[in-house]
């Protein structure tokens, strides 16, 4: 069973769609895969059915470069990113902000470790997060920032107003 056949997607949809693009020629690799893309639901929706397994290769071949909505035992929020917070990132990181806020979930970190590069949008991004936490009586807190996205969070003043850990447990501590 292929993605597309469950999806039902036609052949000017399948030309564009990185799975069908990357697989095709391998079709063995397609065959009988049992993963969170098939049996859970869409990227950039949020909720605990939707835990990705970061060691599935068909999992990283789609999104060697997205988002990660995870919940600790505490029903913390737990972001990760990849790759560059750019345009398309930053819209999916949109409607993950409205259904926490629709979820009035208030405790949420956002781990850039393995972000290269941020956009103004993802800056911004940043700041509804934080915005958004505060309403709701909650904390906000960035993780791992470095290099590029580092230098971004001073250069615009960020890093004074906004949460900051080194690591996760860091970070998790921050919600006392």
């Amino acid at each position: 069973m292929k993605c597309y056949e469950i999806t039902g997607c036609g052949k000017e949809q399948q030309k564009s769609c990185f799975v069908y693009k990357n697989f095709q020629n391998n079709i063995n690799d397609m065959e009988n895969i049992s993963c969170w893309v098939l049996k859970k639901g869409s990227v950039g929706e949020c909720s605990n059915d939707q835990i990705k397994c970061d060691h599935c290769p068909y999992y990283a071949a789609m999104n060697e470069q997205s988002i990660t909505v995870k919940f600790d035992e505490h029903e913390n929020v737990i972001i990760e990113c990849r790759g560059t917070l750019n345009t398309i990132r930053s819209s999916a990181l949109g409607k993950v902000a409205d259904k926490l806020k629709k979820d009035e979930k208030n405790n949420v970190i956002l781990d850039l470790s393995s972000v290269s590069n941020i956009y103004s949008c993802g800056l911004s991004m940043i700041v509804r997060f934080h915005l958004q936490c505060e309403e709701l009586g909650g904390t906000f807190v960035l993780v791992g920032a470095t290099g590029y996205v580092m230098v971004a969070l001073k250069t615009t003043s960020f890093d004074r107003f906004i949460k900051q850990a080194q690591d996760m447990e860091e970070a998790l501590r921050c919600f006392g």
